[in-house]
């Protein structure tokens, strides 16, 4: 684990914050669906208000697992697992286009979340950021091998 004293560079927060209000927002944007997606689907995989609740908290919180490993210990894996999964999300994204005036109108926050999500990713490779994963940092005497 990198010292949270350590400065981090700027692109690193910048891909924390951005990456983090992404999935803020689409948080958001299923909180705010609930009422219609229990009405015209008779709820999400079975699942009750609560457990669409549940199911939204919990993609909420595994957003926060990638953001650690990069601001916490500069995991290389943690970079490109969030680059395939935005490409994947860039994905579903074009095979949206064809509805994508009935998509802005009733997932307007899930929408603004993948561009922020793919902005977000960028960061992740710039120079500085380049230079964040490769530092593996002198051994902290607290740690014992």
């Amino acid at each position: 684990m990198i010292p949270l004293s350590r400065r981090r560079p700027t692109s690193i927060t910048i891909f924390a914050v951005a990456f983090l209000a992404a999935a803020l927002l689409a948080y958001i944007d299923g909180l705010v669906r609930l009422p219609v997606v229990l009405k015209s689907q008779s709820g999400f995989l079975g699942l009750s208000r609560d457990g669409l609740i549940v199911w939204h908290s919990a993609w909420l919180s595994i957003a926060f697992i990638p953001v650690a490993m990069v601001w916490l210990s500069a995991v290389s894996f943690a970079r490109w697992m969030v680059s395939i999964m935005a490409l994947a999300k860039l994905g579903g994204f074009l095979v949206m286009l064809p509805v994508l005036p009935m998509a802005i109108r009733m997932q307007p926050l899930w929408l603004a979340s993948l561009p922020l999500g793919l902005f977000a990713v960028a960061f992740l490779f710039t120079p500085a950021s380049n230079r964040w994963f490769k530092f593996k940092g002198e051994s902290d005497p607290a740690v014992f091998e």
